[in-house]
């Protein structure tokens, strides 16, 4: 779907995260975007990419996708390769499980309650009216585990500015 398609659809859900948890909706449009490829790659419903625990009882898919780690050893359901790309980081492309919902509202309020309920990520809610002051500061909690998430972010936050003028 197109960009401007994907915030016509998500716009509304963001908004009403905003209402019920504080959390700004260009991060939250902005995180989905990336995270879903614009909508296209959300198996599932899985806007934001969360994976799904060994204790985990809902419904769950397994998707193929590329994690960062300090270590070669992360265990996963499948390993597919481990590359080194610096002394300590190891790039992982792995088979894991994903959360699966239902339908877009299940993915957006998991993503708003797991925002607004991780202690790690209290000192967020001080940036509230500042998006990506308020995104630096889950992405520093641990939010992610690539790298160039930060930056990722930040440019398809950017790239939704534009389209909203």
């Amino acid at each position: 779907m197109t960009p401007k398609r994907f915030l016509q659809k998500n716009v509304t859900g963001a908004n009403a995260l905003a209402r019920q948890y504080g959390i700004p909706p260009l991060v939250t449009l902005a995180m989905a975007a990336l995270e879903s490829g614009w909508g296209e790659k959300a198996p599932g419903y899985n806007f934001f990419g969360y994976t799904a625990s060994k204790s985990y009882t809902g419904k769950k898919t397994l998707v193929t996708t590329t994690e960062f780690h300090s270590t070669p050893n992360i265990e996963y359901p499948k390993v597919l390769k481990v590359t080194k790309i610096s002394p300590n980081k190891y790039k992982y492309r792995v088979q894991r499980y994903f959360k699966a919902y239902n339908n877009p509202t299940e993915s957006f309020l998991d993503y708003g309650s797991l925002i607004y309920n991780a202690d790690r990520y209290d000192g967020a809610f001080d940036y509230q009216n500042d998006p990506k002051k308020f995104f630096e500061e889950i992405f520093k909690a641990g939010y992610a585990t690539s790298p160039a998430y930060y930056n990722l972010v930040i440019s398809v936050m950017n790239s939704i500015q534009k389209l909203l003028v």
